[in-house]
């Protein structure tokens, strides 16, 4: 009776976990119901077994049939054990994937769907409560690529991570940290009282990335710059909110303030305006712009001395662009720099790979106000230069009449800087803004390019014909030299030789050329390398 009692006392605590096994896994299988109903069915067939010896006395035989059913209870729950610590497994197992599925594997931050899902059940539950406002906060760090490409994705992976743990602490325990995508974050500030408890929020990120980061023993500098938009005020649903938030974030970009909040004047905004500018922004960071190189031809010898580097960009529904087509829209909201970095890093990885093929080809390339005015943009060159070994007397940065009249502190020290270490500056496009010679005193060029609006349709006579003779004669008698644009046909490349004209640039020497097109042209010929 005794072994008959205990194997269903281990039935009843297989059952038990049975029970357990079913409320845990019967997503994963069925058949758990089966085994809690096997277990039931043999509890009472004991129990039915023993009441019955009990009455008439055991023999030897009901016995061994008693030592059998304990074995039988024994296994079963032994089954239940196992089974138990497979389904804990597999538990854990499917809440890890889950948690993968939703988050971000480098930083361990939350992904945009998840974001997203969180933002629309916030927004669900205002709708209900009604408590006080949300916010939304987008982010984007300045100058990540260049660090991505300069130092390699592993430092680039690092740097991101130590990001994410300083934004982490920047912001409140109650509020969500995402990683959107690449070098982008977002933040839900739920709930909040005030703008002004926002922006405080806000100010705290930006600080938070103020001092450098130490990678793998590295000193790196990298900003951050921050939109804002509030639930309901500019958005009533999750990817109204978010366009609003980036919407903000692109002026932030454009201005080049720290933080901006949305503002209806964003609203007029030309919405495929702002799907265009975000797809330039995502293809810069995805390396699909492409560098063209037009060669510049020495005009006494007839050989290319140099190129100069024009970015396309092969838009996957509009075609190939030229610059002429996109660089206004990144002027106009700030992504100017992020462009000019990136071309300036090809760049310097182009000058550094003709260095080694034994290739001593300058490259010119334009830069922008803006840059002029960053001393950051400063840093940033100074660090390209040593991360790739490029020969800075190589660069030509070109820089136009109207980023020269603002003669500020700023780009004084940009230029004098960079020509020091060697870098040369040209005039671009000269003749089209102010066209004073002046420029050429106070900053340190040696060189003007007369823009093509004045050589494309040159005769011997004319007043076109009067400013180009002009123009070479009095930049040779201050010791610059001048390179004419837009050069198409055989007789103007023959009035500008007889002129005095030292280089010339357009079709009648070359279509830009990519990069294979170029080395194909330069293996013609092994230009000379400068002393």
């Amino acid at each position: 009776m005794t072994v008959l009692l205990s194997a269903a006392a281990l039935l009843a605590v297989s059952l038990l976990h049975g029970g357990k096994l079913y409320r845990q896994a019967r997503e994963l299988s069925g058949t758990w119901v089966l085994l809690l109903g096997l277990i039931v069915l043999l509890i009472l067939g004991y129990l039915t077994y023993a009441t019955t010896v009990l009455d008439r006395g055991a023999s030897a035989v009901e016995l061994l049939i008693a030592l059998i059913f304990l074995g039988g209870s024994c296994y079963v729950w032994m089954v239940n054990t196992i089974s138990q610590t497979v389904v804990d497994k597999m538990t854990r197992l499917a809440a890890l994937e889950r948690h993968r599925a939703n988050h971000d594997d480098l930083t361990a931050l939350p992904k945009r769907s998840f974001f997203m899902t969180y933002l629309n059940d916030a927004i669900r539950g205002r709708e209900r409560d009604r408590p006080k406002q949300a916010a939304v906060i987008m982010m984007d760090l300045d100058r990540f690529k260049f660090i991505n490409d300069t130092m390699g994705h592993y430092y680039g992976d690092i740097l991101l991570k130590e990001v994410a743990l300083r934004l982490h602490r920047a912001i409140r325990r109650t509020d969500m940290l995402a990683r959107l995508g690449g070098d982008e974050f977002g933040v839900l500030i739920d709930p909040v009282a005030d703008s002004f408890h926002v922006s405080e929020i806000a100010q705290h990120i930006v600080s938070a990335l103020e001092e450098p980061f130490a990678v793998e023993g590295q000193p790196v500098d990298v900003g951050i710059s921050v939109g804002i938009a509030w639930f309901p005020d500019h958005g009533a649903d999750s990817v109204s909110l978010l366009k609003r938030a980036k919407a903000s974030l692109l002026e932030a970009k454009r201005t080049q303030a720290n933080i901006v909040t949305y503002h209806k004047d964003m609203a007029s905004r030309d919405p495929d305006q702002l799907n265009i500018l975000s797809e330039l922004r995502g293809d810069i960071e995805q390396d699909q712009l492409v560098v063209h190189y037009q060669p510049q031809l020495e005009v006494k010898t007839g050989k290319i001395c140099s190129v100069e580097a024009l970015v396309r960009w092969p838009h996957p529904r509009l075609g190939l662009l030229s610059p002429d087509e996109f660089i206004p829209l990144a002027e106009e909201n700030g992504l100017i720099n992020h462009l000019n970095y990136w071309v300036i890093d090809i760049v310097l990885l182009q000058l550094s790979q003709w260095e080694a093929d034994q290739i001593g080809l300058p490259i010119s390339t334009n830069v922008s106000a803006l840059n002029l005015q960053d001393k950051k943009f400063l840093d940033y060159l100074i660090t390209g230069i040593e991360k790739t070994s490029a020969l800075p007397r190589r660069l030509k940065l070109e820089i136009t009449e109207s980023a020269l009249m603002h003669e500020s502190n700023e780009a004084l020290t940009v230029i004098d800087t960079l020509t020091r270490l060697g870098v040369k500056f040209s005039i671009d496009d000269f003749g089209t803004g102010y066209s004073s010679f002046d420029y050429l005193k106070k900053f340190p060029v040696e060189e003007i390019k007369i823009d093509k609006s004045f050589v494309m349709n040159l005769k011997k006579e004319g007043d076109d014909s009067l400013i180009i003779r002009s123009t070479i004669d009095l930049a040779h008698k201050m010791g610059r030299s001048v390179v004419a644009e837009g050069v198409e046909s055989k007789d103007a490349f023959k009035l500008l030789r007889r002129w005095g004209c030292d280089k010339v640039q357009g079709f009648y020497v070359s279509q830009p050329l990519d990069i294979d097109g170029l080395n194909n042209l330069l293996n013609k010929w092994k230009p000379k390398r400068p002393s």
